[in-house]
């Protein structure tokens, strides 16, 4: 029944069906509100999506003249489109430049092709050790220069803490969360002081946590002399600042010698502690901060010392000691039959 009409019973007869002028009007109604619907139904779905056009495309073919009606039911409710997600941006971007050698260019290179390209999942944490792996020659890596016990040694692996200062500052500048790290015990001149990472296998490692609700990609690259580390992501900041503080508790250098096939000399430089904030900016003002406070030791002279050349053994040759008399003491002649025993400690 439609709305504000009466009953068929109490309908005049110009209006029934025996009426032919009734008829073709009621035809010519019939394709009006045919396309009615129709113009209806593409409206609607210009404003409400796919999913309207096609409940509305079905009802308007069963009003179609001599068609058999269709059955009205309530159309699905369409799934909610999945928000777009957000275009790459890069977070960060980080270089560390670093004096050739050839064993540092080769082992930064290969922790570098280790790295680059990998994706970090929300939510998840990332490890240096993990995905570059042991440094030993079975995985690419060769002999060169670390710190152990406060001093310079060979040691396979050496020169990839450029590679981990770098990735901890590309992390610092993402206003991504720190997990693990440790700074060099002594200071090296070409980091930032207090923004600077070293890694030990099995017992110090690099590690930060995706917190930005988006996968990051890690962008890695070196040259002879450089290694640069990209993060690719959703920004959750306008801008990450950094500031350091003086030093303090400086502590003078000492003099030391060593020997050996892997003893490296070094320069002296002083222990000191500093603190580095980290400042957190969106829509031009501070959101927070954070504090990293580093202590360094000195950095001793170590002078390196050829293996002293062992003493030859003299061979032993027998000697007769002297023998020394004595004019014995008197004493009374044995009796008959007594025999007589030395004295002790002598022979």
């Amino acid at each position: 029944m439609v709305r504000g009409l009466p009953p068929r019973s109490a309908r005049a007869p110009g209006l029934t069906a025996t009426s032919a002028t009734g008829s073709d009007m009621r035809s010519t109604n019939r394709r009006t509100d045919t396309r009615r619907a129709a113009l209806t139904s593409a409206v609607t779905a210009a404003a409400l999506g796919l999913g309207v056009l096609a409940a509305g495309t079905a009802a308007a073919a069963g009003d179609q003249p001599g068609g058999a009606p269709t059955p009205r039911t309530a159309a699905a409710p369409a799934a909610p489109a999945a928000p777009a997600a957000p275009a790459e941006q890069q977070m960060s971007t980080f270089t560390v430049a670093f004096p050739s050698a050839p064993y540092r260019t080769h082992n930064i290179a290969r922790a570098v092709e280790l790295i680059n390209g990998s994706v970090v999942r929300p939510g998840t944490i990332w490890s240096f050790n993990k995905t570059v792996g042991e440094r030993t020659p079975e995985n690419g890596f060769v002999d060169g220069i670390m710190i152990n016990d406060g001093r310079y040694v060979k040691a396979p692996g050496g020169g990839i803490s450029a590679v981990a200062t770098t990735m901890y500052n590309a992390m610092f500048f993402a206003g991504l969360e720190p997990v693990e790290h440790g700074a060099h015990s002594f200071y090296i001149e070409r980091y930032p002081e207090g923004r600077e990472a070293t890694v030990a296998w099995g017992t110090l490692d690099l590690r930060w946590k995706n917190d930005s609700g988006h996968p990051v990609r890690i962008r890695a690259a070196s040259s002879d002399t450089s290694v640069t580390i990209t993060l690719l992501g959703t920004k959750k900041y306008d801008a990450i600042r950094a500031t350091k503080s003086a030093r303090t508790h400086i502590t003078p250098p000492a003099k030391r010698t060593a020997t050996g096939d892997t003893c490296e000399e070094q320069t002296p430089l002083e222990g000191f502690d500093v603190s580095v904030d980290r400042i957190f900016v969106k829509g031009g003002r501070e959101l927070g901060r954070e504090t990293f406070r580093t202590h360094y030791t000195p950095r001793d002279e170590v002078t390196c010392l050829p293996d002293p050349s062992p003493t030859p053994t003299p061979s032993a040759s027998p000697s007769t000691a002297p023998s020394v008399s004595a004019t014995p003491a008197a004493q009374a002649a044995p009796a008959a039959g007594e025999s007589v025993s030395p004295a002790p400690g002598h022979s």
